[in-house]
């Protein structure tokens, strides 16, 4: 495990002189610049100590950082966090009227909070405006809504053939016509994890309408949990009980069994970026 360094600078505000991009030319350091010079740096540089140093006499950069996991690590994990890397395109909660959105047509909103968007839960089919392409990647998401993935018909089956546990598949709908969408399926995911996970928090947001605990999780945190509680998972799909986003978004975190994440590889499924729980 490596952490990975993102720099990003206003170009002409904090680089007019082009001083940063001379030096990373120089140090062999790629990277794209138009309103924002953008680059990354790995913590394994033998040479990465100077270029900090250099870096922290600038003013107005923002610092990204985030862990990087060698396939080893990736694939002897027991269990991993997986997200997608990318997700299709929906308004976000704060253009969604409710009533009319897949909010309503989803899940029951009884319990609903408009504040943080926690204590919805699924009743129905998923209703989408309009399905998306995802035949090349096999499985995606919606923005906003990062604990339900969907996938094609053909990875269904292939899950359905490996005896995969935790997940059933429904069917997801037209919001206007109330038509299923024949090309994809929700892949729902039922079990909890039967602990919270640990890991360094970022922040921690509590709605002051509903109580309800977010947590931001510190980018370059790694995720813990207990060793003892190794025996008890006999589920390939897990949702943690802890909630995490800002805003409207509150979602789980969504952790699959090490031979979901070896199918995943063996069969080329690139939409999903996974990092390793560490069971002490």
């Amino acid at each position: 495990m490596t952490r990975i360094y993102r720099y990003i600078f206003n170009t002409n505000k904090d680089d007019p002189k082009r001083e940063i991009r001379e030096y990373l030319i120089y140090h062999k350091i790629k990277y794209s610049e138009d309103l924002l010079l953008i680059f990354e740096i790995s913590q394994d540089r033998a040479d990465f100590k100077d270029i900090e140093k250099f870096l922290d006499t600038r003013n107005g950069k923002v610092i990204q950082i985030r862990l990087e996991y060698s396939k080893k690590e990736l694939t002897e994990a027991k269990y991993l966090r997986i997200w997608l890397r990318k997700y299709s395109g929906y308004p976000q909660p704060e253009t969604i009227d409710v009533k009319n959105s897949y909010i309503n047509y989803t899940y029951d909103i009884t319990n609903f909070c408009p504040i943080c968007g926690s204590g919805l839960i699924q009743r129905d089919s998923f209703y989408l405006k309009k399905s998306f392409n995802i035949e090349k990647v096999r499985i995606g998401g919606v923005y906003w809504v990062y604990d339900t993935f969907f996938i094609t018909n053909e990875l269904r089956d292939l899950f359905v053939k490996e005896g995969f546990s935790g997940i059933e598949f429904l069917p997801v709908k037209n919001i206007k016509t109330k038509q299923i969408i024949d090309n994809i399926v929700q892949l729902k995911i039922n079990p909890v994890f039967p602990q919270k996970l640990k890991y360094n928090v970022k922040n921690v947001i509590v709605c002051k309408a509903c109580n309800q605990k977010k947590d931001l999780k510190k980018d370059d945190a790694e995720i813990f949990a207990s060793k003892e509680i190794i025996k008890d998972l006999d589920k390939d799909f897990y949702l943690s009980q802890e909630c995490t986003g800002d805003g409207l978004l509150c979602c789980k975190r969504v952790i699959i069994s090490n031979r979901v994440y070896k199918f995943f590889n063996e069969n080329k499924i690139k939409n999903i970026c996974a990092e390793p729980i560490m069971f002490e």
